[in-house]
C-alpha cells in the first residue's frame, strides 16, 4: 500500500511552539507514513506507526505524538481528509493487528456492521462502523477511523443474539460488553459462523487433548472444565473441586509429574488455600504436540501473587530444571490486596494466553526486547503494561534449599514494596 496526499505538517513542542511548519505530501505506507516538504531534496520525516504513542484527529486534523514526545500536527487536505482518515487507519490498524497479537488462527469470516463497546460500570468506550472478522480463536473490530482492538473468544464470559433485533451481545471476562448491530443481511451468516467457531474452539479443548489427558473421565465432566480453562486459563483449585473431586486428584498429579518442582512449590503452596491455589493446562499454539502446565499461587497477606510454568519436557528432559517462578505485587489505591486479587489473576491468564505463554514480555527490561516482536506490545497492551509495573523478583535456581530459600526471601520483599507503597 502507497498512497499520498497534499498536506501541511507541523512538528511541535508539548509548548506548542512550533518546530517544522511546511506544505508538502504525506505518503502513507503499510507500516507507517512519510511527511514531506515541497522539493526534490525535501527528505521529511518517516514515521513508523511503531513509534507512535498516541493517535487521534479533531477539526479536520490528525494529531500524533512518538514515544520520543515528538509532536505532529497533519492538516490542509481539504475536501480530502475523511478519505485520508479513513486510508491512514486502515494501515496503521494492519499494523495494531500483528504488533497486538490480535490475528488468533485462521480467518472464518468478514461481515460489515456496527458496534458499541461499553466499561464494567456503562461507560461508553467506543462504537461506530467497523468490518468484523472472525478467527478461529478470536475476533478483530476493524473501524474505518479508530483503532482496532480484538476480542479473545477465551475470555468471553457470555454472549446472546436477539433474533428480533437483529443483534449480538458480548460479555468479556473483565466485564466489558459489545453489542454488533446493523448487520443487515449477513446477521445469519455472523451468528453461525460466530456460534461454530466457539464450538470448534470446546472441540478442539475436548477432543484435542483434554481426553487424551483425561480419559477416564465422562465429557460432560471434561466440558464443564473446557468451559472454565478456555485457551489454558488457570482455575482455581476450590472450582475444580466444585466440578469434580476425582477431577482435582488427576490434574494434580499431571500438574505435579515432576517431584522436584513439587518439593520446591512445596514452600509456597502450604501457604495458600485451595481458592487462591490456580492450575492451568494449554495445548502449544506453535506445536499441538506440546502441553504446557503452569500454576498460580495468590498470597494476599504477602501483598504477592506468584506464577511458574513446568517444563514441556519434563518427563523426558534429563537436564536440571531451574524452574522459575514470578512474583508480582498487588498494586492498589485502596482497599486490601485480597480486593484486587481477581484483577492480578486476570491480568496474568491474558498476558500469557495472548503471548502464548512466553514469558519474556512479562518481565523482562524493555531494552532487552527492543528487537523483539514484543516491543509495541509492552507499550500499548493494558493490562501487559501493568503486570510488568508490578513485577518484583524472580526465583531460578536448580537446588531445591536455594530455591526454597530465595522464594521466601521474595514474598517479603513484596511484602516490604506494599508497605513502601
Amino acid at each position: 500500500m502507497q498512497v499520498s496526499y497534499n498536506a501541511r505538517y507541523r512538528k511541535t513542542t508539548f509548548g506548542n511552539r512550533s518546530n517544522i511548519d511546511k506544505e508538502g505530501e504525506i505518503i502513507i505506507y503499510s507500516k507507517g507514513f512519510r511527511l514531506k516538504g515541497k522539493g526534490a531534496g525535501d527528505q521529511g520525516d518517516l514515521i513508523n506507526f511503531a513509534e507512535i504513542k498516541e493517535f487521534y484527529y479533531r477539526d479536520q486534523a490528525i494529531i500524533f505524538v512518538t514515544f520520543a514526545k515528538e509532536k505532529y500536527i497533519i492538516d490542509g487536505t481539504g475536501n480530502l481528509f475523511e478519505q485520508l482518515l479513513i486510508d491512514i487507519y486502515k494501515a496503521r490498524n494492519e499494523f495494531l493487528m500483528d504488533a497486538l497479537f490480535m490475528k488468533r488462527g485462521k480467518l472464518k469470516g468478514q461481515f460489515e456492521g456496527e458496534f458499541e463497546r461499553t466499561s464494567k460500570f456503562g461507560k461508553p468506550i467506543n462504537k461506530g462502523n467497523a468490518q468484523i472478522r472472525l478467527h478461529e480463536g478470536g475476533m478483530i473490530i476493524i473501524p474505518r477511523d479508530q483503532d482496532a482492538f480484538a476480542l479473545n473468544y477465551d475470555f468471553i464470559g457470555f454472549h446472546e443474539f436477539d433474533d428480533l433485533e437483529y443483534y449480538c451481545k458480548i460479555v468479556m471476562d473483565d466485564g466489558v460488553n459489545i453489542i454488533f448491530s446493523r448487520l443487515g443481511n449477513d446477521f445469519e451468516s455472523f451468528q453461525t459462523n460466530l456460534v461454530t467457531a466457539l464450538g470448534n474452539m470446546y472441540d478442539r479443548l475436548i477432543n484435542g487433548f483434554l481426553k487424551i489427558i483425561f480419559p477416564q473421565f465422562h465429557a460432560t465432566v471434561l466440558l464443564k472444565l473446557a468451559a472454565k480453562i478456555k485457551g489454558g486459563k488457570a482455575l482455581s483449585l476450590k472450582e475444580i473441586t466444585k466440578i469434580d473431586v476425582e477431577l482435582k486428584d488427576a490434574i494434580e498429579e499431571f500438574i505435579f509429574e515432576d517431584d522436584t518442582f513439587k518439593q520446591k512449590i512445596s514452600v509456597i503452596a502450604e501457604k495458600t488455600s485451595p481458592e487462591n491455589t490456580y492450575y492451568g493446562i494449554a495445548r502449544s499454539e506453535t506445536d499441538h504436540d506440546i502441553i504446557i502446565k503452569w500454576v498460580i499461587y495468590a498470597l494476599p497477606e504477602e501483598n504477592a501473587v506468584v506464577f511458574s510454568i513446568l517444563p514441556k519436557y519434563s518427563s523426558t528432559n534429563q537436564q536440571p530444571e531451574k524452574h522459575p517462578l514470578y512474583f508480582y505485587r498487588i498494586i492498589m489505591e485502596k482497599g486490601t490486596p485480597a480486593d484486587k486479587l481477581n484483577d492480578k489473576i486476570r491480568e496474568i491468564n491474558q498476558a500469557l494466553i495472548t503471548l502464548n505463554f512466553v514469558t519474556d514480555p512479562c518481565y523482562m527490561d524493555k531494552r532487552q526486547l527492543k528487537h523483539s516482536p514484543y516491543k509495541y506490545a509492552l507499550r500499548k497492551i493494558p493490562y501487559l503494561r501493568i503486570l510488568r509495573r508490578s513485577f518484583c523478583d524472580m526465583v531460578s535456581h536448580e537446588d531445591i534449599t536455594t530455591w526454597q530459600q530465595q522464594a521466601l526471601k521474595f514474598l517479603t520483599k513484596c511484602k516490604e514494596n506494599e508497605s513502601a507503597e
